[in-house]
Formats: structure tokens, C-alpha cells, sequence
């Protein structure tokens, strides 16, 4: 059934078609369990909804991740009488020509007459309607000069964005522009001078960013002797200059910046007999003067002329220049001298610039002097939030107790701009330590800012409780009513409410932070019954009090984050019902709640719903679906919704990248780890968060490292600004427990306890995680005592377990493998499904790729599957169906090795169709994938299925079922799946079992032992200073038969593989030379960057033993005279003849010699090594004669 929701009283066709495709996907997904629109709905994953061409988005280039300056765009017209009688005559002068030329204006692409600039008083200036750019550039009728000028490159209007050059007594523009049919057809009459003016034309109309600076010198060089208007000059000057200033933050050198402003200074100083003083163009040319003198570092000379433009007297809507002006300062002097030297500026010229820069001043601010004062507050923002010691400004001795005030004030706006919440709160301190007066609105702002990150919730909770009470305004009760309704503490955000209340009609955002207070508290009926209480239904079942979309964004989000899709459901349809359309925070909200289930299916509708209904998806948006990829171990298709994103025009933000990170972390891909990490690290746009760091220390463990390696990072992080919290502990307990050091691990944990009573505001709670990964490791070692222990203390706090909790306790026991074991573990697993206060946790979703009851019921089937009990893993897997629980790609993968095991190739072949439509649901790409060309979709689903297609080979092939693995092998590599170093292994002694010994060789000559010999020659240089933070810009079409670089293993989230790893690098760290060497000492990625190379996922790259040996078995063979025969599919055996072999044998051994001689040298010295390893007994073992 197709459900249709229209909203009550809407009947316009842009409001129902905003509100039906969303609410009917969602709403048919949810009721219905299966989509029913009239449309199919795409169920092929994420990315094809977000690879939709229909963004309105201007797209990101390819030089996105340099740091250019942004654009400000906006429109301000004069409308003002000139009142300089000198200025008027000299405009109409220039202005005279009859064929009242155009100065083509940067501002919505429109044109300005020259005539328009001059009027009398009597005359009222005309307002035209800007219309948008069209394909061809048209004049749209008389404009007057911008009011910005050349003040503004691309912040906002000014004439130097591409002026029409007009020179008075020139014949040829006397004649009209280039455009004209009569100019056309004098152009070859034209003279030599006249083509360098038109030329020089072009060059003030090319964009600032596509400026040759030596073309455009040149070309002035030409037309310089020539009567060329002023603003023509001035125009060029302005475009020279703004060019030159995009190269600020590029690796441009001093010498060419500086040789560029003198040029600029050139010109301007031949303008300076031409200006009438006080007017307009005297005003542009001294912005223009300090902006050049800035460029070649004469900074106080340019802050002097500044001032003196800043004399200049003009309306409001004209100094939109000097904002602009002082920006260029800002830039050069960070540039120059540092970011330190900027503040110092700044507060050199507090009284000028406060007015831009403080945020309660700059609302004062509008038009042109809003987007230019905006765009310097941008630059000097920046400034501030790459300054490490910020405090150090506020102890000045030679600044007087109001600059410094006012630079605290200003540190505050510009961090809680940034969302750097942490370094706000350390200003707020130090100010109040040294006595310096901070308003209520910069607390209040500080406060809010934390509030916004769980973690920093008791920091914002402790700056409230601290303000004075006679300080206790209507802002402050807000403000604690947002602070505690995000925390979830229901009783003190009631509290502030009421006394909202008793001040008179609580706001809109006081009723929504009520109902969000009992939504994080997951308390859904008292989040209704508030939201019932303000917005009742009438006897006609419709809201009264009109609610906003604030307040459903409220109520839906206590529904999403219990993953109740029924009550999302009821409240989408009420939402609709009141006439509401949704907006991007609603869909964020339910977006992220399927995420959080792992809904793959829903968040593709979802996505494709947001974009129907004409919201394009926004850095939060994108930053769930990468996340979601990430819980999915899926790099690739994280780093495909990553360029998506840019190329819809998203500006990326910290958490954005540091999700991408994380997704190469889960994934095992360590370079694009190492990537990402110094693409943030060379980031000076902000301060690296413990976020930041936390996953790269992730990373250190998944890989492996010794845990002396993770031990000094963490040491390094307890000496920088970032705060170790839980979460890092969590990870050095995990690392000790991996190395065995559990005595050590033990130390740990109770050191971060002690640590979280002596400092109860910092993120140092005990959660369930530590405990947990402690448990675990005591129960590796076989410690059930001190297991128990610390499950007991669990409970004790009152620490819910999670499934993995449960799964670690399961598997403990089925490790043992016996039958009173696994009769415990059952028993333990039947229980938590029978209880109702575990079955909420079961149900609870969560970013995760497995279902809760997939972890209990995981490890009794693995259990099983090693015993060698298919009938016992069959058992407990319909006994999860019965609980309602689906199988895991693990789970059935276990379940066919074990059929493999014993040698029931019925039961694999009727089980693999289950594990590959599985692999393929769970690594569908086909949401990104734009092409069919085999290079570049080869490896796009990842290596999920590589595990399970060992297993079906080597099943198969035992069999004799040779042509099915020929299909597979050939479906796996046209779908994109990639193949892994076992795969290949398992591949080559399938070739030897179906007789093809020359094509097994092939695989070793040319897929495994290249593969060995990349890792050999792996140790490359790092850029430690990458343009973009995607690994896959890195990478070259290759060889078709042959891709670039052997694909990564997974990561080792077993904790064996940590421990064999561990071993591994330990030893070989100890014998490298520079390992700890003091200039890597900064480098916190430097020690990943060398254990990726020699990590034992490399080692794995090789041919394995288990092929060596049946290679070696049939060169002996070769050697006996006997030819390599295929395994038959009635009962096993080789084909068998009398005939006479030893003539064909023997060319087959000479053409594997002759075509494979690396693969026969790997094999010879396997034999050397059996020899020694097995004595006398090897001709027993390899007898085949």
C-alpha cells in the first residue's frame, strides 16, 4: 500500500512534494518492513543517492584542499547623491565619451555606465533589479559604482573584478564594446595600441584565481603611456593585488610577493596627481597603497596609510574597503611575522577593528561593511585558533586591564566560533585567575560551546554553577536549561524551567530543550507528555499552540535513540499533519537513527528523500553515512562518500576527517591512517583534538605496536594540550592486556580511577569498555578469578554490560571446548534472552555491522565449527532464528568450515549462495560506482568475502568441483570484490588439484611474488604534508592484470593476531637503526609509518607453506615421470592411465623451469628447508616414484 501524506491545509504542489516521498519511503519502510512505492526504492547502498548529478552544489576542484581564502557573496547598491562638487566635475570628465562606456562590476556579474556615476543633487538614482548571470555575460542596464570598489576582491563588489577599460579619445571604443556587430567589423582596422587596450581588458575581467601575474604586468606595461581612465587603473591595481594576495597561504615566496606589491606601489604612486583629495577614488587608491605595502612587508607604512584612508570622509555604505584593507594586514603579518604578532596587532588597533571582530558589536554591522568585516573576522579568527599559548597575551604586563580584557573577549569568539571548546574554557579560567572582567554573554556563549560535546559537559555544568547569582538573568536560566537538558538530567533542567516559567512565557527553544532533556534521558513518555502539554490536540485531532520543527526535532530524537522506528514513524506523521515541512535537522535525526542501527537500506531512501525534497545533504549528514562505513570496516566506500561530498561543494570539518580516519583505522588501512592524520596535522586551521589523537592511538593497537611503542605516545599526549581521557586509557589497558602485561593493565586502570576522583571534571569515568577489555584480557590468560573479579565490580557501579560484554564471557567458555563448557555458555546465552531487562540492552542499536544476538550466538557456532560439530552449530543458529536473531557473515562462515572439515560438499554448496548474497548486501557499491570500466571498479567491495571463498575452494577443489571455482573466481573479480593473499594460496593448489600445474605456477610467479617483493621495497617517502587527506589520490592506473599494490589485510581486532604482532615488530624494531631517533620525537605517526611496512600483514604476501609443499609434491612428480592428474568429482581420486608419461613429464618440467624460474627457486629452497626440518624422512614424505 502506498501511504500518501499530504499536510492539512497545504494544497501548494512545492509543499506536498517536500512532505509525500519522504514520509512515504520512511514511513513504508518502517510500517510495512519492505519499501512499496510505486517506484522501486534503491536499496544498492549509500552512495548512489549521494552520487546524484541533480546537486545544486557548485562543485569542490581539485585544488580544494589548498588554503584559499573563501567568497562572501552579496549585493549593495548606492543610493546617495555625491556631495564633492570636484569629484562630480572630474567624473564627468572621464564619464563624457557619447558612447557612455561600461565598467564591468564584480557583483552579480552586472555592468555600470560611466555616465551613472555623475548626477546632480536634483537627480534621484534609478534601482535596477539584479538579475542572475546567464551564460553570456550582458550588460543589465545602468549601475553605479559599487559601494565597496576596490575594497573588496571577492567578499563583496568592487569594480577592479573585470572593469571595461574606457579611454575617452580612442576611436575604437568610441565605437562600443567587443561585443558589437559594427565593432566586429572595424576590428581589422584597428591599431596596434588599440588591441593592447582591448587586451588589457581581458586581463581586469579574468578571475583573480586564473590571473598570470607576469601576463597581466606585461600587459599594463603596454596600454601604461596610453589616457586611461582612473578607475581603469585603479580597477587593474585592485585585481594585481587581489590575485597576488590568494597566494598568501600558497607556497609562494617572499621575493615574489614583495616584487608584486612594488609593483603595484609603481602604479599607484603615478595616480596620486590625478585624485582630488577627500573623494572616493582618493579613499580606493590609499586602501589599494596599504594593501601593496602590506604585500611586501612594509607593515607600518600600510597600517599608516590605512588610517589615513580611514579620514577619508564617507557614507556608511562606501568603507567597506577598509575592513578589507585591514584583512590584507592581517594576512600579511601572519604570513610575515606570525600569528603571535597578529594578535598584537589587533589589539594595537582595537578601537578600529573591535567594531568587526567582538560578537556583539558586529550585528551592528550591515550590507557591504557586514561581508567585508565578516570576511576579516574569518582571517583573524584563524589567527587566533593556531596560537597555542593564548593565555600568555592575557598576563601582558606592558597592556593596560581593558586590552587585555578585550583580547580575552576576542580569543572567546573566535574559539567558540571554532568549536574549540576546551581552549575557550582555559581563557574563561585564566581571566578569571588574573581578575579580568569577562560579560555574562561570553561565559554563557563558553558554556553553551562545551555543552555541545558530550565529554566537556561537566566543564560547562561547573562554568554555570560558578556564575554569581546576582548575574542570574533570563540568558543564565537558559542557558542552564540547554547545559542540563543535554546532559539528560531531567530534574535540574525542570528546574531552570520553572523558573523560565515564573519570568513569564517560556521561549520556543526553553519548550524544545525540555523535551530533548527526557529524550537523552530515554525517558519517551515524559518527552510526549511535555510535548503534549504545550501542544495539545483539539477535538479534530490537530496541535494547538502551532509547534515548531524545533520541538518535533526534540520528540523525534528521544525515539531514534532507542531505535523505536514505530514512534519515528508516529511522529513524522504528526509532524505532517501540522503542516510542517521537514528541514535538514529532521532528516539529520532520523537519518542517524537508522544509521545507528546499521540500516543501510533506510539511510539510502532517507538520503534520496532529502535530495527529492530539494535539501541538499549537509558535513553532518555525510559525516553519519562515512561513520556508519566506518562500523562497517569500509574504507573504500568512506573515502567514495568523502569525494562525493566535495564534489557537491561540502566543506569538510574536523569530524568529517577524523570519521575517514577512523573508517581507515576499522579497515586496516594504515596508510590512509597515516594520510589523514598529516593532512590534519599540516592543518593549521586548528588545534588537534584527543579525538585525533585517540584514533591514531587506535591504530597503534589494531596494528599491533609493542606496547613500549604505545606507552610513549601516551606519555606524549599527558605532555601536550590534549587531555588523555577514558577512551585513551581504554586503549593503553587494551595494549598491556595484548602484550600480557596485565599486572600493568591492572596499574593502569586503577590509576585512571584514582585520577577520576581527584578530578571529577575531566572525561575520566569508568565505563564499560575498560572494564570489559580488562575482563577479556584476564580471561585470554585464563585468570577466570580475577575475570570474575572485575565483572563483579562492574555490576557493582551499576555498569550495564554490552553484548560484546556477554560475547567475551561466551567465548571464554567455548575456547575450552568441552561439553560442560559449552553447555554453560548456552545455558548463560539462553538466559540473557529470557531476561526483560537485558533484552533492552540487546535491542538497543548501535553503529555496528552485528547484531547483539549475533555476538552471543557467535561464539557457541565458532565453538562448534572447531569441534567439528556441524549437527551442534546447525542447532544453535535455528536457535537464534527462533529468537528473532539474523546470521552474521562470521557466523555462516564458521558453519561452512566446518562442513569443509568434514567433507560435506553438499552442505557447502547449498550453504554458499546464504554467505555470497550476504557479502554482497553488506559491500554494495553500486551507490558510487559511475562506470563499468573493470580498473576502476576492481576492489571497490572490499575483502569481505575473502575468508568464506577460501573455505569454498578449498572445499570445492578437494571435491573435484573444479569449473565452479572457475565461475566464482572470475563472478568475484566482475563484482569488484578484492582477493586476498590466502585467496591466491588457495587458488594455486586448487590449479594443482584440477591438473593445471603450469597456471598454478603463473599465480606464484605473477601475483604472489610481486606482491613479496613490493613489501620489500615499501619503505617510501612520507608526505608529511599532503593537499588532501584521501589515500586514493595517491594511486595510478596499473598493469589490468595486475593492480597497483597488494591489497591490505584486515585489521587484527582478534586479539591473538595483536599478540603475534606484537611479537613480530618488537623483534624487528630492536635490530632498526633510528627507530627512537630524537628527530621523530614530534612525529606521532612516525612509528605507524614504519610498522605498516613491516607489519605480519605483509608476511602474509608470500606463497604459504601449505602451496610450496603441494607445488614441491608435483615437481617431484614431474621428476618421477609421472604427470600432475585433476581430483575427479565422483569419489576424489586423480585420474589414473598406464600409459607412458615420462616424455610429457619431462617438457612440463622444463617449461616450468623456463617460464617460472622465480616460482621454481622459491620452491627449491622450500625443498632445502623440508629436508632439514624432516631428515631421513623426506623421501618418505615426498616419495612419489
Amino acid at each position: 500500500m502506498l501511504i500518501i501524506v499530504k499536510a492539512p491545509g497545504y494544497s501548494s504542489t512545492r509543499t506536498s512534494l517536500m512532505v509525500e516521498p519522504f514520509a512515504a519511503v520512511v514511513f513504508n519502510k518502517l510500517l510495512s518492513g519492505r519499501p512499496t512505492l510505486s517506484y522501486p526504492v534503491s536499496l544498492n547502498s549509500v552512495a548512489r543517492v549521494i552520487t546524484s548529478s541533480s546537486s545544486s552544489r557548485k562543485s569542490v576542484g581539485t585544488d580544494f584542499f589548498l588554503p584559499l581564502p573563501g567568497h562572501v557573496k552579496g549585493k549593495d547598491k548606492s543610493g546617495h547623491d555625491f556631495h564633492d562638487a570636484s569629484h562630480l566635475s572630474q567624473c564627468q570628465e572621464w564619464s563624457s565619451c557619447s558612447s557612455r562606456h561600461t565598467l564591468r562590476c564584480p557583483y552579480q556579474s552586472r555592468f555600470m555606465m560611466l555616465g551613472e556615476l555623475s548626477h546632480d543633487r536634483s537627480r534621484v538614482p534609478r534601482c535596477y533589479k539584479s538579475h542572475p548571470p546567464s551564460g553570456r555575460r550582458i550588460a543589465s542596464g545602468p549601475f553605479q559604482i559599487s559601494a565597496t570598489y576596490g575594497g573588496q576582491r571577492r567578499h563583496a563588489s568592487h569594480a577592479s573584478e573585470g572593469a571595461a577599460i574606457n579611454k575617452p579619445e580612442s576611436p575604437s571604443l568610441k565605437t562600443g564594446t567587443l561585443g558589437d556587430a559594427s565593432s566586429a567589423r572595424r576590428q581589422r582596422n584597428w591599431s596596434k595600441g588599440e588591441l593592447h587596450i582591448q587586451k588589457f581588458e581581458r586581463v581586469t575581467q579574468t578571475p583573480r584565481a586564473r590571473l598570470d601575474m607576469d601576463h597581466a604586468w606585461k600587459t599594463y606595461q603596454a596600454v601604461k603611456d596610453y589616457d586611461l581612465p582612473l578607475a581603469s587603473k585603479l580597477a587593474f591595481v585592485d585585481k594585481y593585488l587581489s590575485a597576488a594576495e590568494m597566494r598568501y597561504r600558497h607556497n609562494t615566496g617572499d621575493k615574489q610577493l614583495h616584487g608584486w606589491g612594488r609593483r603595484a606601489t609603481e602604479v599607484l604612486d603615478t595616480m596620486s596627481n590625478q585624485v582630488i583629495p577627500s573623494s572616493r577614488f582618493d579613499q580606493w587608491r590609499l586602501c589599494l597603497v596599504a594593501r601593496s605595502m602590506a604585500l611586501f612587508d612594509d607593515l607600518e607604512n600600510a597600517t599608516r596609510t590605512l588610517h589615513d584612508a580611514d579620514k577619508v570622509p564617507m557614507l556608511y555604505n562606501l568603507k567597506a574597503g577598509i575592513p578589507y584593507a585591514y584583512e590584507m594586514i592581517i594576512s600579511s603579518i601572519s604570513r610575515y611575522r606570525g600569528n603571535a604578532c597578529v594578535i598584537e596587532f589587533i589589539a594595537q588597533e582595537w578601537p578600529e577593528l573591535s567594531t568587526y571582530l567582538l560578537f556583539d558589536s558586529m550585528k551592528s554591522h550591515y550590507g557591504a561593511q557586514a561581508r567585508a568585516g565578516a570576511s576579516m573576522r574569518r582571517v583573524a579568527f584563524r589567527a587566533a585558533t593556531e596560537i597555542v599559548d593564548r593565555t600568555s597575551f592575557l598576563e601582558r604586563d606592558d597592556w593596560d586591564k581593558k586590552r587585555r580584557e578585550a583580547i580575552g573577549c576576542f580569543f572567546l569568539d573566535a574559539l567558540c566560533f571554532s568549536q574549540m571548546a576546551r581552549e575557550a574554557r582555559d581563557v574563561v579560567l585564566k581571566m578569571q585567575q588574573l581578575h579580568l572582567h569577562l560579560p555574562l554573554t561570553y561565559k554563557l556563549m563558553t558554556i553553551r560551546t562545551l555543552a555541545q560535546r558530550a565529554p566537556l559537559l561537566r566543564y560547562a555544568t561547573d562554568l554555570h554553577s560558578a556564575i554569581p547569582a546576582e548575574d542570574c538573568k533570563l540568558s543564565y536560566l537558559q542557558t542552564g536549561l540547554y547545559v542540563y537538558a543535554r546532559q539528560g538530567n531531567t530534574e535540574v533542567a525542570e528546574r531552570y524551567f520553572d523558573d523560565i516559567l515564573a519570568r513569564g512565557d517560556p521561549g520556543s527553544e526553553d519548550i524544545a530543550a525540555v523535551i530533548h532533556a527526557y529524550a537523552v534521558a530515554n525517558d519517551t513518555n515524559r518527552a510526549t507528555a511535555v510535548f503534549s502539554r504545550f501542544f495539545p490536540l483539539d477535538a479534530k485531532g490537530k496541535r494547538q499552540n502551532s509547534p515548531a520543527l524545533t520541538h518535533y526535532a526534540a520528540i523525534l530524537s528521544a525515539f531514534s535513540r532507542l531505535g523505536d522506528q514505530a514512534g519515528i514513524t508516529r511522529w513524522l506523521q504528526d509532524l505532517a499533519n501540522a503542516g510542517l515541512v521537514p528541514n535538514d535537522h529532521i532528516f539529520t535525526i532520523v537519518l542517524n537513527a537508522f544509521a545507528h542501527a546499521g540500516d543501510i537500506d533506510s539511510v539510502t531512501a532517507i538520503l534520496k528523500q532529502m535530495r527529492e525534497a530539494g535539501i541538499q545533504p549537509n558535513v553532518v549528514t555525510y559525516t553519519i553515512v562515512i561513520t556508519l562505513l566506518a562500523h562497517r570496516k569500509d574504507s573504500v566506500g568512506a573515502e567514495a562518500i568523502f569525494k562525493r561530498a566535495l564534489k557537491e561543494g561540502i566543506i569538510p570539518d574536523n569530524r568529517m576527517i577524523i570519521s575517514l580516519m577512523n573508517a581507515h583505522v576499522e579497515a586496516g588501512s594504515w596508510k590512509g591512517v597515516i594520510r589523514a592524520y598529516d593532512y590534519l596535522a599540516a592543518s593549521h586551521f586548528t588545534t588537534l583534538s584527543i579525538d585525533v589523537y585517540n584514533t591514531l592511538m587506535k591504530a597503534y593497537v589494531l596494528i599491533g605496536a609493542p606496547f613500549s611503542v604505545v606507552y610513549k605516545f601516551f606519555k606524549r599526549l599527558e605532555a601536550s594540550r590534549a587531555e588523555p581521557d577514558a577512551y585513551t586509557y581504554s586503549l593503553l589497558v587494551q595494549s598491556a592486556c595484548d602484550a600480557g602485561m596485565m599486572n600493568i593493565a591492572s596499574d593502569i586502570y586503577y590509576d585512571m580511577e584514582q585520577l577520576a576522583l581527584e578530578n571529577p571534571n575531566r572525561n575520566f569515568d569508568v565505563n564499560v569498555y575498560i572494564l570489559t577489555i580488562l575482563m577479556a584480557g584476564f580471561l585470554q590468560h585464563g585468570d577466570k578469578i580475577r575475570a570474575k573479579a572485575v565483572y563483579d565490580e562492574m555490576r557493582d557501579k551499576g555498569i550495564q554490560p554490552t553484548p560484546i560484554t556477554f560475547s567475551t564471557i561466551i567465548k571464554a567458555y567455548g575456547n575450552e571446548r568441552s561439553k560442560e563448557s559449552l553447555q554453560i555458555a548456552e545455558d548463560f546465552v539462553r538466559s540473557l534472552v529470557a531476561d526483560p531487562e537485558a533484552e533492552q540492552v540487546l535491542r538497543k542499536p548501535k553503529y555496528d555491522a552485528k547484531t547483539a544476538l549475533q555476538h552471543l550466538y557467535g561464539p557457541l557456532i565458532s565453538a562448534y565449527g572447531k569441534m567439528q560439530k556441524p549437527e551442534e552449530a546447525e542447532r544453535v543458529l535455528h536457535e537464534m532464528f527462533d529468537a528473532e536473531g539474523t546470521p552474521s557473515l562470521g557466523m555462516l562462515s564458521a558453519l561452512l568450515d566446518v562442513h569443509r572439515r568434514t567433507f560435506n560438499v553438499d552442505a557447502v554448496l547449498a550453504l554458499w549462495p546464504k554467505i555470497y548474497n550476504l557479502g554482497m548486501e553488506l559491500s554494495r557499491k553500486d551507490w558510487f560506482i559511475e562506470t563499468t570500466d573493470s580498473l576502476e571498479t576492481r576492489g571497490l567491495r572490499g575483502n569481505i568475502l575473502c575468508v568464506p571463498l577460501s573455505i569454498y575452494i578449498d572445499a570445492l577443489s578437494a571435491a573435484g568441483h573444479h569449473s565452479e571455482i572457475a565461475a566464482v573466481w572470475k563472478d568475484f573479480r566482475a563484482q569488484g570484490f578484492s582477493f586476498d593473499s590466502h585467496n591466491w594460496n588457495h587458488l594455486c593448489v586448487a590449479l594443482v588439484r584440477a591438473g593445471q600445474l603450469e597456471r598454478a605456477f603463473e599465480v606464484v610467479e605473477r601475483v604472489l611474488i610481486p606482491f613479496q617483493e613490493l613489501s620489500a621495497r615499501s619503505d617510501q617517502p612520507r608526505d608529511r604534508g599532503p593537499g588532501s587527506p584521501l589515500v586514493s589520490d595517491l594511486h595510478t592506473e596499473k598493469d589490468e592484470d595486475l593492480i597497483e599494490e597488494a591489497p591490505g589485510e584486515p585489521p587484527k581486532h582478534r586479539a591473538d593476531r595483536r599478540v603475534l604482532a606484537s611479537k613480530i615488530a618488537t623483534s624487528r624494531t630492536a635490530r632498526m637503526e633510528g627507530w627512537d631517533a630524537e628527530e621523530h620525537g614530534s612525529d606521532l605517526a612516525h612509528h605507524l609509518h614504519i610498522l605498516q611496512q613491516i607489519s605480519p600483514s605483509w608476511a602474509t604476501w608470500r606463497p604459504h607453506s601449505a602451496a610450496l609443499t603441494v607445488l614441491l609434491t608435483s615437481i617431484n612428480r614431474l621428476n618421477a615421470g609421472m604427470l600432475v592428474k585433476p581430483i575427479l568429482a565422483n569419489d576424489g581420486d586423480e585420474v589414473d592411465t598406464d600409459a607412458d608419461e615420462r616424455p610429457e613429464a619431462r617438457e612440463m618440467l622444463n617449461r616450468l623451469y623456463s617460464n617460472y624460474p622465480k616460482t621454481v627457486g622459491v620452491v627449491l629452497d622450500h625443498e632445502m628447508r623440508e629436508r632439514q626440518r624432516l631428515g631421513s624422512d623426506y623421501d618418505e614424505e615426498y616419495n612419489w616414484g
